[in-house]
């Protein structure tokens, strides 16, 4: 996780970013784990991944790369989680 602290993967930690109260985000997650009821062959512990990618693809450009995403403005990149990881880049890459 990029706090260094948490469990999970960049995955989860985008998934805090995702604009709360997006109508498709919660819908990510039900259609994927039906998928995976219905035999998706992807494994459990890349749920979140599956979720993430497949609220991406349902985007006005689907599908874009993380960072471009971000730089989309996909994500909201002004809540909690995004402004604690951006002072830790800045004391880590920045200050240092």
């Amino acid at each position: 996780m990029p706090d260094n602290r948490s469990p999970g993967t960049l995955e989860h930690f985008l998934s805090q970013l995702v604009p709360p109260g997006n109508p498709t985000w919660a819908y990510a997650g039900d259609v994927t784990r039906a998928a995976r009821n219905l035999g998706a062959p992807f494994q459990e512990k890349d749920h979140a991944k599956s979720v993430l990618h497949t609220w991406l693809a349902w985007q006005e450009s689907p599908g874009l790369p993380f960072g471009i995403a971000l730089t989309a403005r996909l994500f909201k990149t002004d809540g909690p989680e995004a402004l604690r990881f951006a002072a830790w880049f800045r004391r880590l890459f920045v200050e240092a």
